[in-house]
């Protein structure tokens, strides 16, 4: 499939969802999940978390999925299966997932105290111009997209016409020190491939949230879990400046504060490479507690 057909069936599928939904889009059943193409699994090797890796070796490129949700959304909680469903197919590592509580259905603290939502997450939401939720932003190319072609997007993006492997390895040693609220985080770029010019961004994120959640059956579950929620951006909005030469590495040292009502046991630091032309490779990695 080339890049021209798959941008047309994009549009198609924009069109009909926007026909058919108008505030909050719907997964069809018989599209939650379909086989995805996992190009040489077996032999592209993940990342491990020791101080002995090998930077340079071809790993695996990553999948980045920006998750538009919010509480009042009742249909948001079939994207998170459906993401769910992706990961456990796929590997949590290679489908990187970040859900953005924000617009007009997400609910922040000073309405709930439960809220999740941020002034942060409604900056992208505003950026990327999103028109209902569920939508998602996945690898940063293509624009805005219904749950029904997540899937597919998935399909291209791991596809034996795209680079298997990445371009630029990223590495991320985040921990916080017994008895502080400092997040000491340590972010290494491994060029693999040219020279690749853009922006690193760092994310942190939390799971295992325990709030409440509209539900596409119209109740409202109050002990709903939410994972992978956006909490802050660690340097900034848009991210760093890097550049990175193949067979070079370029390193940054950050530190971030915690806010006291996050759980650090269930934080995770969200680190990609974009440009203009998406995104480059993207990681998660727990942050450790000592």
């Amino acid at each position: 499939m080339s890049k021209n057909i798959f941008s047309r069936i994009t549009v198609i599928g924009y069109c009909l969802t926007v026909i058919g939904l108008a505030a909050c889009s719907d997964i069809d059943e018989a599209d939650r999940l379909k086989p995805v193409n996992t190009v040489n699994r077996d032999t592209i090797p993940e990342p491990e978390d020791t101080t002995d890796i090998d930077f340079f070796t071809p790993y695996q490129r990553h999948i980045l999925i920006e998750d538009f949700t919010g509480q009042d959304c009742v249909n948001c909680p079939n994207a998170t299966d459906l993401i769910t469903q992706l990961q456990e197919m796929l590997g949590h590592e290679t489908v990187v997932a970040v859900g953005i509580h924000s617009g007009p259905l997400g609910v922040k603290p000073e309405k709930n105290a439960e809220g999740l939502a941020t002034d942060l997450g409604d900056t992208y939401y505003n950026y990327w111009k999103i028109e209902m939720q569920p939508y998602g932003v996945i690898d940063r190319s293509d624009g805005p997209l219904g749950t029904d072609l997540w899937t597919a997007k998935v399909n291209w993006d791991l596809a034996d016409e795209q680079l298997p492997s990445t371009q630029c390895n990223v590495f991320v040693k985040a921990t916080k020190p017994a008895n502080s609220q400092q997040a000491d985080i340590h972010v290494t770029l491994a060029g693999m491939k040219g020279t690749v010019n853009g922006k690193l961004q760092l994310w942190l994120t939390e799971d295992n949230i325990q709030a409440f959640q509209k539900m596409p059956d119209g109740t409202t579950n109050k002990a709903y879990i939410h994972n992978h929620v956006l909490r802050d951006a660690i340097n900034g909005t848009w991210g760093d400046d890097c550049s990175v030469a193949q067979g070079e590495l370029w390193e940054h040292d950050y530190t971030y504060t915690l806010n006291n009502g996050w759980n650090p046991e269930n934080l995770n630091v969200v680190a990609f490479v974009y440009n203009d032309a998406g995104v480059v490779q993207a990681t998660s990695m727990k942050l450790a507690n000592q």
